[in-house]
């Protein structure tokens, strides 16, 4: 009688094993598509920063790269949570971009002695970016070298 009950829960206990392989592998898929996605957004955090930047040596800076820029500014607080440095840069380099988008909106208006002020100080400023820059691909390498 005990072995008849056995073979009675043989079907049950192989279908739970395989439920359970099955649960497995769609977590597994499950944390890969997690990562992917993280890797994405964070991805796309680093792609408007590069864009920005890109503008900020144009003429002028478009609302659209602006307001992307912000977005992926304000979302990395969460995407990095683990670091707050770099959404501590970002907001940086955020503040200081207005010394050049402000001189590049006012240049015209400007005397010539204060153009060429104005001027050094959007270069000053410009570089700078540009170490922030390097030092971004820095901290963010991390989560992009997945």
């Amino acid at each position: 009688m005990t072995c008849t009950k056995l073979l009675e829960l043989l079907p049950s206990a192989v279908m739970a094993v395989f439920l359970a392989y099955i649960a497995y592998q769609q977590m597994v898929i499950n944390k890969r598509r997690l990562n992917l996605d993280l890797y994405s957004k964070r991805f796309s955090v680093y792609t408007d920063v590069v864009r920005f930047h890109q503008e900020l040596a144009e003429e002028m800076v478009s609302q659209e790269t602006h307001r992307n820029f912000i977005a992926s500014k304000e979302a990395s607080r969460f995407l990095f949570s683990k670091d707050s440095s770099i959404f501590e840069l970002l907001q940086l380099m955020h503040t200081e971009s207005f010394k050049i988008i402000g001189f590049k909106h006012h240049a015209k208006e400007l005397s010539e002695a204060s153009f060429i002020e104005g001027f050094a100080s959007s270069q000053e400023v410009f570089f700078w970016w540009d170490r922030q820059m390097a030092e971004l691909k820095e901290k963010m390498k991390p989560y992009l070298d997945q």
